[in-house]
């Protein structure tokens, strides 16, 4: 059965994802549609990156990805993408350039069908997106979806900068527990270790030891570990760290070398 995840910042208190469902469910009732979240920050495109780039290898080859988040005016383009055997759809506002460091295999600018009436202005996601996720999970072809585009919308990630006796890196992500996830990776921080102490520094509290899960410490204690995208994660042992210490996407980590 062909799998189409879908993820919105629509909430769950209107009628728009039940209406994109729908839609697709009308074209074909053999496809599976998977929520990957619907609580996404109105019109964060980098929270939904984050979230979509942790899960979308863990769906089989040839999952189809519906996302909804964020600008689509009459003057976007709205894409379908193919990247590592999985399909992308959704508008060209810079999200689909945060999700990965290479280059998409496929990327083509959907008609919207605006000649014969099948096109809602204000709400394309019910007529192009779900049309386009429902074809390429029926096996069309990319390329029989529109023309070919060379270049989509760009952000910048902020990368983190590693030293010889410091790593400065950022908050990419505070999930729903209040942790603090960062863009210092497990093997960034090894690198540099080199059988060294350590001090993880958050705003003017110090953390000394890595710790192997969310239990490995006092209750309400803060704590340091890597998690399961081997990603350097700071949190509070049934508390959250994000509000404690207020701390947001785009907040500098430090970590020093002794």
């Amino acid at each position: 059965m062909a799998i189409v995840t879908f993820i919105s910042d629509f909430g769950v208190n209107d009628f728009y994802t039940a209406a994109v469902k729908a839609k697709i469910y009308s074209i074909s009732q053999n496809l599976k549609i998977v929520d990957i979240t619907h609580s996404l920050s109105k019109h964060n495109i980098p929270q939904a990156a984050f979230i979509l780039k942790s899960v979308y290898k863990d769906f089989p080859k040839g999952t189809v990805h519906l996302v909804c988040v964020g600008r689509c005016s009459a003057d976007d383009k709205i894409l379908a993408l193919k990247l590592d055997e999985h399909y992308f759809v959704g508008a060209d506002n810079g999200l689909f350039s945060l999700i990965n460091d290479r280059p998409y295999t496929a990327i083509v600018e959907l008609k919207k069908d605006i000649a014969n009436h099948n096109y809602i202005y204000s709400f394309p996601e019910k007529t192009t997106f779900a049309n386009a996720a429902a074809a390429l999970a029926n096996g069309m072809n990319i390329y029989n979806l529109g023309p070919q585009v060379s270049e989509i919308k760009t952000f910048l990630n902020r990368q983190p900068r590693p030293g010889k006796t410091m790593i400065e890196g950022y908050v990419i992500h505070v999930d729903s527990y209040g942790n603090i996830i960062t863009n210092i990776t497990r093997e960034m921080f090894e690198q540099n270790l080199e059988n060294r102490r350590f001090e993880i520094f958050l705003r003017k509290e110090k953390i000394e030891k890595i710790s192997r899960d969310y239990y490995d410490s006092e209750l309400n204690e803060l704590l340091a570990l890597f998690n399961s995208q081997d990603l350097l994660e700071i949190a509070i042992c049934e508390g959250s760290a994000s509000e404690l210490f207020s701390i947001d996407i785009g907040h500098s980590i430090f970590i020093k070398f002794l």
